[in-house]
């Protein structure tokens, strides 16, 4: 119904081209609002927890706590809980990619007995250094991609600028019309 009172109204004000903006923007608008959000980062999730292991909290109450503090990624809340129930690694198979590898490395270091906050910062730092390189890697492509814009764009621009004046007053010399 609001694409059809959308679409009149439109074609009232803006002609057929309103008409289609009209009765296309409720269908669009509605669903930008109903996109999910996105899960957040990792750097995030190892940062909350590396916090809470360092508060003094076993893992996974460490586990728990962070999924009380992010509680849109759903995917961290079902592996803190089957992880709570039946240990972290029956809890690997219902982690998502991301998480998977975070929880592997926990259940190692938790079976081994080495320290829990200082894998989980070791993880944190690789994540970041990674993360890094990722930008520094598009930002030594910039120049690159920004080569056509600057030539397309710019450029003509610039040549506009510098030669029109001596070609207004060659076209004034040739023509004499603007005396």
């Amino acid at each position: 119904m609001t694409g059809v009172i959308g679409g009149s109204i439109g074609l009232v004000i803006g002609g057929l081209a309103g008409a289609l903006v009209g009765a296309l923007l409720p269908n669009v608008w509605r669903r930008v609002k109903q996109r999910p959000e996105p899960d957040p980062p990792a750097t995030m999730i190892l940062l909350l927890l590396l916090v809470q292991l360092r508060s003094g909290r076993s893992v996974l109450a460490a586990l728990m706590a962070v999924a009380d503090a992010v509680p849109k990624y759903r995917g961290l809340r079902i592996v803190a809980r089957v992880a709570r129930v039946s240990g972290l690694t029956t809890a690997l198979p219902y982690a998502d990619d991301r998480l998977r590898p975070v929880l592997a490395q926990l259940a190692r270091a938790q079976r081994s007995g080495a320290s829990l906050s200082g894998s989980v910062r070791r993880m944190l730092e690789e994540k970041l250094a990674a993360d890094k390189a990722s930008r520094i890697g598009r930002a030594r492509t910039l120049p690159v991609r920004l080569m056509i814009p600057v030539t397309l764009l710019m450029l003509p621009g610039l040549i506009l600028l510098l030669y029109a004046p001596s070609l207004l007053a060659m076209f004034n010399d040739l023509t004499g019309v603007l005396t």
